[in-house]
This record gives structure tokens, sequence and C-alpha cells, in this order.
């Protein structure tokens, strides 16, 4: 019998006709144009939040200096202090926009090689002293922050659940044989690292990557923010109206950076993002001694999941015979195409906050402890509060969030 070949066609249209949400659908609701003076009245308060908690003598003693990856626009007089796994990516090509683009175009136009390596001595932030002090006094200077328990699990799920064999070398082997017992660390995914857990992860973040990892690095250790004084401390989980209010300190057109068309641009470019290297030769080269085709691709398909963008109602429907010739542009196809089926918002941020609560309630109580230490200045000055996920997870029910070999099934919880 001739062996029957992959028809990505008739997957997306699948895909298209299964997901049929109960009522109507639930777009991404859009927000809308804020009055720049309320903008203005709730950015103060999240300043006076900070130095209030800066008051403290321990805490600020904490806060390190202006960071050497602060990055500038002397033209523009605009000064980002990045914070990984919150935006930072974005806020690198919005730079590059700023500096080479005329007039200004969406920052998603930008490739993030292009981002991180084109610009980099351009940008960096070399003033000392008097010279320092005057371009910071004239600038609009900019932080994004966000929840740092949603900050380390986005670095797992996207750096070691996600097929990256650079980060199974850099943190997952190391996770692996420090903390399991000897047997099965040698025993453990092939020495590859793939395999580690997030309580591994955790407990390697809170014994050492904390101190100088920059993905999970406290934000006050990165960017002083007691010391900074910042225009705009923006927040991800307000992101779109607090880009409304840098682009009105630097003048700029919301149509100029595609900001109506943020929702689809985010999903498609995490898409492309998942897929370009891990489907890549020099990628697979490596990935595929630990692991094989098909769980690259489950993989994937699970990260865009846990983070919101295809729903747990879609199945992964690849066969193992599909996965051996699939090629990136079919794969990213399928995916955009599961993506734009899973339309219903409260249903995508119903799991993602299932999957981090799962992840949490794996942990020991020994790491909250460790975490709440740690981040203890990220949660006051940003007004994060544990409690609201930390509260109910003796009730959280195991789902599978993480076993990518098995499809998603939240039907008892909804």
């Amino acid at each position: 019998m001739d062996e029957v070949k992959l028809n990505k066609h008739d997957i997306i249209q699948k895909y298209s006709k299964l997901y049929s949400p109960r009522g109507p659908l639930t777009r991404r609701p859009s927000t809308p144009p804020a009055n720049v003076q309320q903008m203005l009245e709730s950015m103060n308060k999240r300043r006076d939040r900070v130095q209030i908690v800066c008051s403290d003598p321990d805490i600020r003693r904490k806060s390190e200096e202006l960071s050497d990856h602060t990055l500038v626009s002397r033209m523009h007089h605009f000064v980002y202090c990045p914070v990984e796994k919150s935006a930072s990516t974005f806020w690198r090509r919005f730079l590059y926009q700023l500096e080479f683009t005329n007039p200004m175009q969406s920052p998603f136009n930008v490739s993030v090689q292009e981002a991180y390596d084109g610009m980099t001595s351009r940008v960096k932030v070399f003033e000392k002293g008097k010279r320092l002090r005057k371009l910071l006094e004239a600038a609009t200077k900019v932080i994004f922050v966000r929840d740092p328990f949603y900050r380390l699990f986005s670095a797992y799920v996207d750096k070691l659940l996600s097929p990256n064999p650079f980060y199974w070398e850099l943190w997952g082997l190391p996770a692996t044989r420090k903390y399991r017992p000897e047997k099965q660390a040698l025993e453990g995914a092939k020495l590859c690292g793939s395999d580690v857990t997030f309580p591994e992860f955790i407990h390697l973040v809170t014994d050492e990557l904390w101190l100088d990892e920059s993905h999970v690095m406290p934000i006050s250790r990165m960017c002083d923010p007691c010391g900074f004084n910042y225009t705009v401390i923006g927040k991800l989980e307000t992101f779109t109206r607090d880009t409304r209010l840098v682009l009105a300190y630097l003048g700029l057109n919301e149509n100029q950076v595609g900001l109506d068309r943020m929702s689809h641009d985010v999903f498609s470019d995490a898409v492309r993002d998942s897929v370009t290297d891990a489907l890549s030769d020099s990628w697979l080269n490596m990935t595929l001694k630990c692991v094989s085709r098909t769980e690259v691709a489950r993989r994937i398909w699970r990260k865009l999941q846990l983070r919101g963008f295809i729903s747990w109602r879609l199945n992964f429907e690849l066969r193992p015979e599909d996965v051996t010739t699939l090629q990136s542009g079919d794969f990213i196809d399928i995916l955009e195409a599961a993506a734009k089926a899973s339309a219903e918002f409260q249903d995508l941020r119903f799991q993602k906050r299932q999957a981090l609560q799962e992840a949490l309630k794996s942990l020991k109580s020994w790491q909250y402890d460790e975490i709440m230490r740690i981040f203890t200045a990220d949660f006051l000055m940003f007004g994060y509060n544990s409690s609201e996920l930390l509260g109910n997870l003796q009730n959280v029910k195991s789902t599978g969030a993480f076993d990518w070999w098995k499809d998603w099934d939240l039907s008892t919880l909804v």
C-alpha cells in the first residue's frame, strides 16, 4: 500500500471545523485608547509605589546601579532597560525601528537577529558621570516588568520544555545532574538535560542562576528601580495601554507601530520563532541526539498551548510519518491555522493560568520561600500579590499540562 502523504490543507481545514466552543466566540478584547491624563496618573502611582518600597534601606541597598545592558536612542532621548521574559525582544525591535527607520514602522518588521546584533554599539550607554546624568534627565526612561512567577514559568517553557539544545545543555543538564539521585541522573534523557522538570529548574534558579542570568534575575538587580526614576514602568499585564503612553511621550502615532494588529503579530511571531530554529538543520543535528522528530513537533505544539496561543480543544493531528519529512513552512502554516481557530480568549487565558498553577503546585514548600526571598523587591515594587496564585494551589487538579505525548484535556474543569 502506498504511504499516504501529509496534506496540510486537510489538517488546517479540520482545525477550523473542530473548534466550536459553546456560544459565540469571545475574541481577545481590544484595548480602547485611554485618556493620557489617566495613564499618567496610573503611572505616577506605580512610580510612587517603587519609591515607597525603596525607602527600606535593605531593599535600596540591593538595587544595583544602571545595568550595562541598558539601551539608548540618543536621537529620540529614549532609554530602555531590557528585562528578559517581559517583552524585551519587542522593545529591542522597537528601538531598532526608532534608530533606523523614518517614518517609524512596526517592530515586528525587524528580525530578532537584527534587533540583537544589528545595532549593539550604536545604542549602548557609554556615558559616565555628568554626561550620563544629563542624558538621563532629558530622556524618556522605560522599563517593562512582569509577575515573577509568570516570568520564571515563561523561561522554563521557552528554554527547556521547548526543543532547545543550547539551554538543555546550559540549564537542563546541570539541574538534572545536581538535583536527581545519581542513578536517575545517569539514565535521564541520554544525559541531554531535555527532561528537566520545573522544580529542578527552580532549584537551579534559586541556587545560582538568579545572580547573573538575565532571564531569571530579579529586576531590582538589573535595572536599579530605586535610583533610576523611570518615566514609564510598564507591565506585561497592561502592555497595550502602557505602550500607548510610551508612544505619547515619543510623539509617535499608534498606526506607525501597528498597535491595532498587535495580537496577530504577537502570535504569528511566536509561531515562527518556535519553529524556525527548532527545525533548522543545525539545531536538529543536536536535538535528535536526545529526542525524536515527533517529540520536537509535540513540544512546540504544547509550548504554544501553554503560552495561550493554541486552544487545548485542538489535538495534535500529525502522525509520526508526517513529521519525518515535515518542513518548517508547512508546520508554521498548520500552527498558525490552529492559533487562528483558537479564538476563545477566555479559554486561552484559563489554560495558561492552569498550566502555571500546575507547575507551581509541583514545587516544594521551601522553593516557594526561596522565590519569595529572592524576588521580594520585585513583588513589592511592582505590586504583584503572590497569594493570588499560591493561595488555592491545593485545589488545583493535574491535567497533564506538561505531558506533550498526550492531548491536553481540560474538559473536566470547564
